[in-house]
């Protein structure tokens, strides 16, 4: 083989090693709330996730009953973001962003009171490793803003 075959050669393998790093870093909400792991929706198992998303798939009502025997329902499923109904008094939103290098998944949980207000907690998670974002790590300039235009159920202020 050749000096400018090997270079060639070279030349694919990073390529495609650098296309296949930028791809795997990009990653719908779908393939993340498949990934979540159980401690962060303990009322969901797996199966329940993606009954979820293959009755929204199917245009059905996409409900299931949780491990607390009460019903959990999805509102809103797209590429980048979806909102379940955990219960009446919990919303669980989830937004894919891209970051730099790296996907970030949001997550705002909006809990109901024993006052009835709502009191919404936004974290953030490297989508590859689960691991919770601190501030300092993700710039909130480089996100696109996490707001109330996300929140897709018409009964959550």
């Amino acid at each position: 083989m050749n000096v400018m075959n090997r270079i060639q050669l070279s030349l694919f393998f990073i390529l495609y090693s650098l296309f296949f790093c930028v791809s795997a870093s990009a990653q719908t909400v779908r393939e993340a709330f498949k990934a979540m792991p159980d401690s962060l929706v303990p009322y969901l198992t797996a199966n329940n996730r993606l009954d979820l998303m293959d009755f929204m798939d199917a245009k059905m009502k996409a409900a299931v009953t949780n491990r607390l025997e009460g019903q959990t329902e999805m509102t809103f499923l797209s590429d980048d973001s979806l909102s379940i109904r955990m219960s009446e008094a919990l919303t669980i939103e989830m937004k894919t962003q891209q970051a730099d290098t790296m996907t970030v998944i949001s997550l705002k949980r909006v809990y109901l009171t024993r006052e009835g207000e709502r009191q919404a907690v936004l974290t953030r998670y490297d989508a590859r490793t689960w691991q919770e974002l601190s501030p300092a790590t993700v710039i909130e300039s480089t996100l696109p803003k996490f707001d109330d235009k996300v929140i897709l159920s018409p009964d959550i202020p």
